[in-house]
């Protein structure tokens, strides 16, 4: 199967529905959302700056760009319309903040044109990478600040013993939704080579916290691809996911998954 993010607008209204409640989840977690506290709010913009997001999701990190980067507008470009409805939904009374469907490869905005991009979590699912990063760089201000943040998803782990079978749904889930597994360990060379000044590389712990609410997403999501490709039994599945509730229940549940981020400058 090939990464449903890669193309998501293509995908049916019922994966598209599936994929926004998960990043929901994981946008509202305090984990996740200290992880964007960290690397945006010491982001140094102009007055009246003017931020985007590229593949903006359901909107709760463009929103970010102004309350912790400091924006006074900003605008979250994104493919899917399940999730441009979702972000509108949710921020529709937000003033300076808007959402439209675009590509990240080939957006509308004029050379130029904007204070600051964001990649957070977007480059991992983009075939090409580098197309994005290039037009990055086309619409970014000269002096204007390019923000990636993905996860180092090798590191994703649920496993608390030897042989535990919810860490091999977990591995599976990132093989079926995950197209550059190592992108974060690339992108400084890709930044460099598209002309951009590399600043400040951070490393982001993210541990599964009380409910687990966005972790036990990733293992349903994984346990019921496994039944749909044959890999298990859905019985099996369903037990999986049973074990993964019951040990949020005992506080013995375990997930883990390391993020990186990296802020670049246009030169100028």
């Amino acid at each position: 199967m090939a990464d449903p993010y890669s193309n998501l607008a293509a995908e049916d209204k019922a994966m598209q529905t599936a994929i926004a409640d998960a990043m929901d989840a994981r946008c509202k977690e305090p984990a996740q959302m200290a992880i964007r506290k960290e690397y945006l709010s010491d982001l140094d913009l102009p007055e009246g700056a003017f931020a985007v997001e590229f593949g903006s999701g359901t909107g709760h990190v463009t929103h970010d760009l102004i309350t912790l980067a400091g924006a006074d507008r900003a605008l979250g470009i994104e493919p899917s319309p399940v999730m441009v409805q979702r972000a509108e939904t949710h921020f529709a009374s937000e003033p300076g903040l808007s959402f439209e469907i675009g590509d990240a490869k080939r957006t509308s905005l004029e050379d130029g044109s904007v204070d600051l991009v964001l990649m957070h979590t977007l480059l991992c699912h983009v075939p090409g990478p580098e197309d994005v990063i290039a037009e990055a760089h086309r619409v970014l201000k000269p002096g204007g600040i390019l923000a990636v943040c993905d996860g180092d998803y090798d590191t994703a782990t649920a496993q608390i013993a030897d042989f535990d079978p919810l860490d091999q749904v977990v591995r599976f889930m990132i093989d079926q939704n995950v197209t550059n597994l190592w992108v974060m360990r690339r992108v400084a060379g890709m930044l460099a080579a598209s002309g951009f000044d590399l600043g400040k590389r951070r490393a982001h712990s993210y541990v599964a916290e009380g409910e687990a609410t966005y972790y036990l997403t990733v293992i349903n999501r994984g346990a019921e691809r496994m039944a749909e490709t044959g890999v298990l039994f859905p019985e099996t599945a369903e037990a999986l996911k049973d074990e993964a509730r019951r040990r949020v229940e005992e506080s013995t549940f375990f997930g883990f998954m390391s993020y990186v981020s990296q802020i670049a400058c246009k030169p100028g």
